[in-house]
């Protein structure tokens, strides 16, 4: 059993590492949070939050709207044990978005589904399926929001200088490494993450407009910018289509 103590420590350790990707994530929370309000008029009554990991966003969100009902789904087994510890009123869904049967898991309808940093991970034809598939989830009316690399033209990440040493995402995981209670969820983490890859799929702004469009979305707002990192917004019409 996790020490609540000590997932507190790992889930405030995770918030530093994840405001090292993207650039200006708590403006990227924000804006997430102030275009629901604005869409809806009032609380969402329902939001999904795809690849939400250790539950940190969810936990934002209930701070924000305590009435919500909040689903986290991930992959990843070790991390849904962090949101299941801190968060116990919070549902967490354990499912792998890179085929279409994780649709039979997410539940719904939601009048949100959110994915942060999240699609990269899938190669471009699946990322196309995907948003039809998460079109499927919403209610009319109801907003789709992703934030991840969206870059209008090809960019050079600099390499870090040879002293650099590990990067955040990295030493945060080496730490939960040497921490005996995670050794049977990381064993679990490594048999479910086998033989998986992240695409690295970057896309210009207008590429998933025209993949949220084909989807059957109708609008695509871009909510915040920075660097090579795009928030849109995107929204299920609220007829039946």
């Amino acid at each position: 059993m996790l020490a609540p103590a000590d997932v507190a420590r790992w889930r405030r350790d995770w918030e530093t590492v994840m405001r090292y990707y993207p650039p200006g994530r708590d403006e990227l929370l924000a804006a997430c949070l102030a275009a629901v309000e604005e869409v809806h008029g009032r609380p969402p009554e329902r939001v999904l939050d795809v690849g939400g990991g250790p539950g940190t966003i969810a936990e934002a969100m209930l701070r924000r709207w305590p009435g919500a009902d909040v689903t986290v789904l991930d992959i990843d087994p070790a991390l849904l044990a962090l949101t299941d510890t801190a968060l116990p009123h919070v549902r967490t869904v354990r499912a792998d978005i890179g085929t279409a049967q994780w649709l039979g898991s997410a539940g719904g309808p939601y009048d949100v589904v959110l994915a942060l940093m999240t699609v990269h991970y899938l190669p471009e034809d699946r990322v196309r399926d995907w948003y039809a598939e998460a079109r499927q989830l919403l209610r009319p009316g109801g907003l789709l929001l992703v934030a991840d690399a969206m870059r209008d033209a090809p960019s050079v990440v600099p390499a870090p200088p040879a002293d650099a040493g590990a990067d955040p995402w990295t030493s945060w995981w080496t730490v939960l490494a040497g921490e005996p209670a995670m050794a049977p969820l990381l064993r679990e983490r490594a048999a479910a993450l086998a033989g998986l890859a992240c695409a690295e799929f970057a896309a210009p702004v207008d590429w998933h407009r025209d993949a949220a469009w084909r989807a059957g979305f109708s609008d695509a707002t871009v909510l915040h910018r920075r660097a090579d990192h795009a928030l849109m917004a995107f929204r299920r019409p609220p007829g039946g289509r």
